[in-house]
């Protein structure tokens, strides 16, 4: 469980809390591989120039060991943004969190070229809150974050790591042949891959990582199926996907060899694509809530991209062998 923010609509500065359960790491390590859209060189490079804080200490030493809990500040440069699908439902909302169902084509937080034209940056425009994210999907990932309403609130919520529990739905390219299925590989830098951000899965990878996979329905050419992850690793639901060899429809890293992603990234989103995103939605998180002192569940119904995507899919293929969605 991560939890990543703003602190300033002017000065671009971000804050970063390290997880719960994070060894003791470099500083520039812990960077490279939190926030993937600088290379640890580059990171580095940063960091002598004066603008990382940890625990509010400038800290020019890449080398610089850092702990959980600990607070990192980048302040970065202003960057022009790419548009995004602004829009996010409350889903629920008390004196300290707000739960939000995210639009797929939105970042959680500050990250690469991306700034104001994100959820933490939003629902402080709309709220007046600085909310601190206490999990993260991806861009293109749709459904639901939970957001702490300040950074003490956060922190309690962070001690109790250990009794999240996530659920996904993804549309899977192929017929999986299987009902349920239980992957436990562990997962790695894609060593021959020429994108930096890619992950693998293979036996001897860097982060122990597993999924648990359920069939909910099936079409002709895909699979609507549901994901339990038991780990927390960055892509770990889009990498067992392709390790299963069933893709996440739309997904341009992970459905598509390196020369086509590449080509897309290079197109600026032009290509066409089976699914105009990854079709992967958070469905429900499950956590306990130390001030109500209870387990708590919010849940996101599928979006109406994947809705429409599948009724085309039953309208013109048929399908077959359902189970109970929940």
């Amino acid at each position: 469980m991560g939890k990543d923010s703003i602190i300033s609509t002017t000065t671009q500065k971000l804050i970063s809390i390290v997880p719960d359960g994070y060894k003791p790491m470099r500083l520039d390590v812990y960077l490279a591989g939190r926030f993937t859209y600088l290379s640890r060189s580059k990171w580095q490079k940063e960091i002598k120039n004066r603008k990382i804080f940890v625990n509010n200490i400038p800290i020019t030493i890449p080398h610089y060991i850092v702990y959980q809990h600990y607070v990192i500040e980048y302040k970065r440069q202003s960057v022009e943004e790419p548009a995004v699908d602004p829009n996010y439902t409350i889903l629920y909302e008390d004196d300290y969190i707000i739960a939000v169902n995210k639009s797929g084509n939105l970042p959680t937080h500050p990250a690469g070229k991306y700034f104001h034209n994100t959820l933490t940056m939003l629902l402080w425009s709309h709220t007046g809150i600085q909310c601190m994210p206490l999990n993260r999907l991806d861009r293109e990932t749709s459904g639901v974050v939970v957001l702490a309403k300040d950074g003490r609130i956060a922190s309690a919520f962070l001690q109790y790591s250990k009794t999240v529990a996530k659920t996904y739905y993804a549309i899977v390219t192929g017929n999986c042949t299987f009902s349920s299925l239980t992957v436990d590989t562990p997962i790695g830098i894609a060593q021959d891959s020429r994108i930096r951000k890619k992950r693998a899965a293979y036996p001897d990878g860097q982060w122990h990582a597993v999924t648990r996979f359920t069939v909910i329905k099936r079409y002709n050419g895909y699979t609507l199926i549901r994901a339990v992850p038991q780990t927390g690793r960055t892509h770990q639901i889009r990498v067992h996907c392709e390790h299963i060899g069933h893709p996440i429809t739309g997904d341009t890293m992970y459905c598509n060899s390196d020369n086509d992603f590449l080509e897309y990234i290079e197109s600026k989103g032009t290509i066409k694509r089976q699914f105009p995103r990854c079709a992967l939605h958070a469905r429900m998180y499950r956590l306990y809530h130390p001030f109500l002192q209870k387990m708590i569940a919010i849940k996101a119904p599928l979006p109406q991209d994947m809705r429409t995507f599948l009724l085309q899919l039953d309208n013109t293929d048929g399908s077959s062998n359902n189970t109970t969605q929940s």
